[in-house]
């Protein structure tokens, strides 16, 4: 067999194969490349240059289609209730309301069941703004946020002085109670403590954004009417707020700008000194304490004496002990004392604890009442009673 002549510069090989080209004239070496893609040449990967592989095109991940029931949220945020409604408290309520007069029905409906189930992951409330994350039938979780206006400083001066004005008011805050009136205080001051309006609220939710894109990918049509913004994630958060305020009524106050340590401590500072007044100096403006710590007429009658001197006669009651008079009377707010300690650290015991206390506190307070109103008046005279005939002496 013959070969063709060796080119010229190329060297002839002795065992009888085709000589090599020069090193000058050498093509390009080429070798396998990644799966699906060209040969390699000079480090770059030739796209759809193998053999009969047609080039390679990268498709953006399609996105899911919404599921028929929500995702199902594991630890998510419910309701306390175990029958699944919406606390009956209240504050509750009072929140609700606006909720039922601007939410359509259907977004009502499935909002509440949103929060029997618990499909919100997460939930944070803070001055003039709720967060939330509901998951629902799309993969990715839907964010929720509820704005409402903050009282300034200002605001809550007139709001905390119309409140320290009302014995009732006063103890039931302290207590940890917030009064169902507690809204006249704001009223007269043109605030409103829990929203009313539509415009008290700011609603939004990314629902509509999502949606909106995934109908595009899948070439969905769009709905042609503009959706409401309370739809069923907002209302599943409004649920949710409103079943805390339930337990914790401050939580109002708190969403307006006052957290509940300082709303106590200003409102506090707001009892001990009354309003604008004037010193014996006749200086217009100056506070007047609410309480002062001194006796006219029993102080001024002399210094007391210490207390090495007043050992004899400590015990020993003084005359101004019968002119002091301490009427027993009906308490404005019940169990005052016993709302402020809270439920029973005793857990699994047979009675309720502080419903016994109640009872008691109530039956001591009934019987000293009785004993009070059954004591003859202090000049001695028995009061007549209706029906009573006249004395003799007294007939005309």
């Amino acid at each position: 067999m013959s070969h063709p002549p060796a080119p010229s510069g190329a060297s002839p090989d002795p065992a009888g194969h085709p000589p090599s080209p020069p090193a000058g004239d050498a093509p390009p070496r080429a070798h396998a490349g990644p799966l699906g893609a060209g040969p390699i040449r000079d480090g770059l990967i030739r796209e759809g240059t193998a053999q009969g592989v047609p080039p390679r095109q990268i498709v953006a991940p399609r996105p899911a289609a919404p599921t028929m029931h929500p995702k199902k949220v594991r630890g998510g945020v419910r309701l306390a209730a175990k029958d699944g409604a919406v606390c009956r408290a209240w504050s509750s309520q009072r929140w609700m309301r606006l909720v039922e007069e601007l939410a359509p029905n259907e977004a009502m409906a499935e909002g509440l069941r949103y929060a029997q189930m618990g499909q919100a992951r997460s939930l944070a409330t803070d001055h003039g703004r709720i967060t939330a994350r509901v998951q629902g039938r799309l993969p990715a979780a839907y964010g929720v946020e509820v704005r409402l206006p903050v009282f300034e400083f200002g605001e809550w001066e007139h709001a905390l002085a119309s409140m320290a004005a009302e014995a009732r008011h006063v103890a039931g805050l302290l207590a940890g109670d917030v009064p169902a009136v507690i809204e006249e205080c704001f009223a007269p001051h043109g605030l409103r403590l829990f929203p009313s309006l539509a415009s008290d609220l700011t609603v939004s939710c990314t629902c509509a954004t999502a949606n909106r894109a995934v109908r595009s990918a899948l070439g969905m049509a769009h709905p042609e009417a503009p959706q409401s913004p309370w739809c069923k994630h907002v209302c599943c958060v409004m649920a949710l707020v409103g079943d805390r305020l339930g337990s914790d009524p401050f939580l109002i106050f708190h969403l307006r700008g006052l957290a509940r340590e300082d709303l106590l401590e200003r409102f506090r500072q707001k009892r001990a000194v009354g309003g604008p007044g004037s010193d014996d100096a006749g200086a217009p403006g100056r506070p007047v304490p609410v309480y002062v710590p001194r006796l006219p007429g029993v102080d001024d009658a002399g210094a007391t004496p210490g207390l090495e001197r007043a050992l004899g006669s400590f015990w020993t009651p003084g005359e101004a002990l019968e002119a002091l008079e301490l009427p027993i009377r009906e308490p404005e707010v019940s169990h005052v004392l016993l709302r402020r300690l809270g439920a029973s650290p005793f857990e699994g015991t047979r009675f309720p604890l502080v419903g016994l206390l109640a009872t008691c506190y109530d039956l001591i307070g009934r019987s000293a009442r009785a004993e009070e109103a059954a004591l003859p008046p202090a000049d001695g005279h028995t009061p007549a009673t209706p029906g009573d005939a006249p004395a003799a002496d007294d007939a005309d």
